[in-house]
């Protein structure tokens, strides 16, 4: 069977943070799905086609980028995701995970201790992803607009340093864990 394909942007897609470890999101139908490569690699599972590949057909998709691409020639990014209970199943089925001391057992620990509880006590976790994705697509029009426009240097300077100021205020508010130890921010 072949796997659906979900058309997105790039400012449709969020990311949580753990230690360097980021994990794009995005929201299909209300629902959010999660960039098996990132998954995989918080996992440290080598494999991401053999790992997804084992997921019930409907925890898995195609994600496509509709706007730029990857950087390289010829052609737009596309990754597999995976439904919420898809990722649930990547953590459970990882064998590092179980094994204290991996990175993986502490991203596990992290979603199963943290996350979850979270989402359970508060509806969601970190930035609610509205938010985000309204700041997400605010900052890649900034994006587009300072490379457009060199002329306007100093007024795409001044709107950056204030989604820069905005983005720190988001993770005090609601991830102030993850700026513990990072001195630039």
């Amino acid at each position: 069977m072949r796997k659906p394909v979900f058309y997105a942007g790039r400012t449709e897609i969020s990311v949580i943070k753990f230690d360097d470890i980021q994990v794009r999101i995005v929201s299909i139908n209300g629902e959010p799905w999660f960039v098996g490569a990132d998954v995989c690699a918080a996992l440290e599972i080598s494999n991401v086609t053999d790992a997804v590949s084992v997921l019930d057909n409907d925890e898995v998709m195609t994600l496509a980028l509709t706007e730029g691409h990857s950087g390289k020639r010829g052609g737009a990014r596309s990754w597999n995701v995976v439904s919420e209970s898809g990722f649930y199943k990547l953590i459970a089925r990882s064998r590092k995970a179980s094994t204290p001391g991996t990175f993986a057992h502490r991203f596990s620990n992290w979603v199963f201790r943290e996350v979850i509880p979270s989402i359970r006590k508060t509806g969601s976790y970190g930035v609610p992803f509205a938010m985000l994705n309204d700041f997400s697509k605010r900052q890649a029009a900034y994006q587009q607009e300072a490379s457009k426009r060199g002329y306007r240097l100093q007024q795409c300077k001044e709107a950056k340093d204030a989604l820069e100021r905005e983005e720190r205020a988001l993770w005090r508010k609601y991830q102030p864990d993850f700026l513990e130890g990072e001195s630039n921010v």
